[in-house]
């Protein structure tokens, strides 16, 4: 701030003598000019003949209006060329004296200079100290959050062109937290206040009322080691009245100075600002991305749930369940818990290396919900305490405790009956080696062949090219109508929770065979006496399904079998 504040040069200021002498000489000239032809336009005008005045021309006229507007233009002129330029309140102001030194300790001091009755003869801006951030190596700071000490280093190199040094972006260390990553531009804003401090006005030059501006209680000290061996101190008091600024000593000096807010507010920063809100890491690769193991346990769940990736190809499900029971999952459910494991941040850093009584305080010593996953390249361990206003505690294998909203982490809301599939099964066409339907009307047969061949591709290359056949009875199946009816079969959708098993009468059976290996699946849905039925899968009641769903695909197995064309569901 001072340095773009310029002291005024006395020989260029035009002192109000001058000014004077100026504007009188130049007066006398325009008084001259009107006093002659005041005097041509009086003779004009009075010259007579024996009886009547002479008449004045046109011409005449004109002239005596030209005249008098050069008079008024002239006069404008010397007063606009004699009046010297208005200078701001900056150019004028040389700031208030401050004398920087470094005392035999080689900390840096600053004292104001005072006139003979001990006051200022001008109360403004100054500077304190002068650096850059990357002239720091040390920072120590102490406020009302606690100590902590910031190490900083700046790699320099010498450029082999020119021979000049040039530096990277510095790199800060916490001291106490060397494994823990730092937020972004934290420890920069607290190395910028201390590496240069400016100040706009001198509250207390001789420190007698330093009480009264907040220093009988610090808001925060700290000392600040650079480079070159050298350290300051800045102390910060409290805050001047209507947003003024903020009030500070430096070194040992009791003066008082104002400095603007912004100048020291990161000195009043706790360890929890520094510290990153990225609770864990996003995945850096497609492959690692996918869980190899998931656990979910917990208050909120009231079992363990445990989930693996399928590994069976003749079922299209992306997930399983192997814990409490075997089933195929919702993938929108899937969804929702795999998106929220890895690459979480939080909304606020709460506390680091918690105690037992603060994992208790924070709702953390016995978790409402826990998450533990596998990763080829990692694994997680998250604990969640229970929602509050959509807002929960989070601690991580970081040992910090965040606070996230509730609805970022979608697992903690999961249930068994969320896992529970869309559809009741979802089998995978190319592996299906047969389809055998039995309703009221009957029992029928589709055989299932699929054959791989490789072709040639248009670059170059080989792909795999798979092609499969149906047929009733020996009876080849149009290709396009099959593969619309086997969609059906995946349509079967879930259509709530059910804990009867229903009645003894079958509306639909559905049994699935395939070539891989996988043992048949047998789907049977059970009559109600209302629209929703029970749907068995291998004897295991799954879910409800609609009524109406076995009305129509009784009758799309009728359109396939007499070759019409088989509605889509």
């Amino acid at each position: 701030m001072a340095e773009n504040k310029e002291n005024l040069n006395e020989n260029e200021v035009t002192t109000p003598e001058e000014v004077t002498e100026n504007t009188t000489e130049n007066t006398e000239q325009a008084d001259a000019l009107s006093s002659f032809l005041e005097r041509e336009t009086s003779d004009v005008m009075n010259k007579k003949d024996d009886k009547k005045p002479t008449k004045l021309s046109k011409t005449a006229k004109w002239f005596i209006i030209a005249a008098v507007a050069i008079v008024l233009i002239t006069a404008i002129i010397v007063a606009l060329v004699t009046i010297p330029a208005t200078k701001t309140d900056k150019e004028f102001d040389p700031g208030t004296p401050v004398t920087l030194t470094v005392d035999e300790n080689g900390e840096h001091q600053a004292n104001v200079q005072l006139n003979s009755k001990g006051k200022l003869d001008n109360n403004s801006y100054g500077t304190l100290i002068e650096y850059t951030p990357s002239d720091i190596a040390k920072i120590e700071v102490e406020n009302s959050s606690g100590t902590f000490t910031i190490l900083a280093e700046t790699p320099r190199t010498i450029n082999e062109e020119t021979g000049e040094e040039e530096t990277d972006a510095t790199i800060y260390t916490l001291v106490g937290f060397d494994d823990t990553a730092l937020k972004t531009g934290g420890p920069d804003t607290i190395a910028n206040d201390v590496s240069s401090l400016t100040f706009d006005s001198v509250a207390d030059p001789v420190g007698d009322k330093a009480s009264d501006f907040g220093f009988d209680n610090p808001r925060a000290k700290v000392k600040t080691t650079y480079n070159d061996d050298t350290t300051a101190t800045i102390i910060v008091g409290d805050e001047a009245p209507s947003q003024a600024g903020t009030y500070v000593m430096f070194g040992d000096s009791e003066v008082v100075y104002v400095v603007a807010n912004d100048a020291v507010d990161g000195l009043l920063f706790s360890v929890l600002d520094l510290i990153t809100l990225e609770i864990n890491t996003a995945a850096s690769t497609t492959e690692n991305a996918e869980f190899e193991s998931l656990t979910l346990k917990g208050e909120a769940y009231g079992t363990t749930i445990e989930l693996r990736p399928n590994d069976d190809k003749a079922i299209d499900t992306t997930y399983k369940m192997i814990a409490p029971k075997n089933m195929f999952i919702s993938e929108i459910e899937a969804a929702n818990i795999t998106g929220a494991v890895r690459g979480l941040s939080g909304t606020e850093a709460l506390c680091v290396n918690p105690s037992s009584s603060q994992l208790s305080q924070y709702g953390l010593s016995s978790p409402y919900a826990e998450l533990s996953a596998v990763y080829p390249d990692t694994s997680v361990n998250l604990r969640v305490s229970k929602p509050q206003n959509d807002m929960v505690n989070i601690i991580a294998d970081s040992n910090i405790i965040y606070s996230i909203e509730a609805s970022r982490i979608p697992w903690i809301y999961t249930t068994l009956d969320k896992l529970t599939p869309d559809t009741v099964i979802n089998p995978n066409f190319e592996s299906l080696s047969s389809i055998e339907v039995t309703d009221s009307s009957g029992t029928y047969v589709f055989d299932i062949t699929t054959k791989s061949e490789s072709v040639d591709t248009t670059e170059g290359g080989q792909e795999e090219v798979s092609s499969t056949t149906a047929r009733y009875n020996g009876k080849k199946l149009d290709s396009d109508n099959f593969y619309v009816f086997y969609q059906n079969i995946c349509a079967m959708e879930n259509a709530g929770k059910s804990n009867d098993s229903g009645s003894d009468t079958v509306a639909l059976r559905i049994k699935l065979s395939y070539s891989t290996g996988r043992p048949t699946d047998t789907v049977t849905i059970y009559e109600t006496g209302n629209t929703k039925y029970v749907a068995q899968l291998n004897g295991n009641i799954q879910s409800l399904v609609y009524k109406s769903y076995c009305t129509k695909f009784s009758q799309s197995v009728q359109d396939l079998i007499m070759g019409k064309t088989v509605g889509s569901f």
